[in-house]
């Protein structure tokens, strides 16, 4: 299966986009049992791209999103597994979730749920600039490759020759 990803403007709007993009993927790749984690997964890492980048407060006027930074969503299906990476323009590391965070603290635990839910979680820094997390999930069964298509082989069919028609033709020419 081909990747697939999609560029979101850094707001708020952005998490519930990357959840449909997320849940639309998956559906057309077959997975459907991957859409509730690898959801819970890109919200978690489209938060903190955009509190990392974007505009977060609730009502950004004109001028707030003039030069509102971009990020991109991928989605990418191994043998063994699903990947779901966030790149934004931060070079700034993750935040990694603290040892004994507050339990009633609204924030600051996205990374410390990624890491519960996925079985590999890492970033990098690509050749272009800013950051990419990512998380990876396991398939219960391997991806299937896509099933190849028989090449047909084209059949013509012409007609049978009719000496009338061929007739009429041939005269019709001749008047001209």
């Amino acid at each position: 299966m081909q990747p697939s990803s999609l560029n979101l403007a850094a707001l708020p709007t952005a998490v519930s986009c990357s959840r449909m993009f997320v849940r639309h993927t998956l559906k057309r790749w077959n997975l459907p049992d991957q859409i509730d984690p690898a959801e819970l997964i890109a919200s978690e890492l489209v938060t903190n791209a955009v509190k990392a980048t974007g505009v977060t407060m609730p009502n950004p006027g004109w001028g707030d999103l003039e030069k509102v930074a971009l990020i991109n969503v991928r989605l990418a299906a191994h043998r063994d597994g699903v990947s779901i990476q966030v790149w934004d323009a931060s070079l700034e590391p993750p935040v990694q979730p603290a040892a004994g965070a507050a339990a009633g603290a609204e924030g600051g635990r996205g990374l410390f749920i990624v890491r519960a839910v996925a079985r590999q979680v890492g970033h990098f820094y690509p050749r272009g600039g800013g950051k990419v997390v990512w998380a990876e999930l396991a398939l219960d069964a391997p991806v299937p490759p896509l099933p190849r298509r028989a090449a047909k082989t084209p059949t013509i069919q012409l007609p049978l020759p009719d000496p009338d028609l061929l007739r009429k033709v041939l005269a019709g020419l001749q008047r001209l």
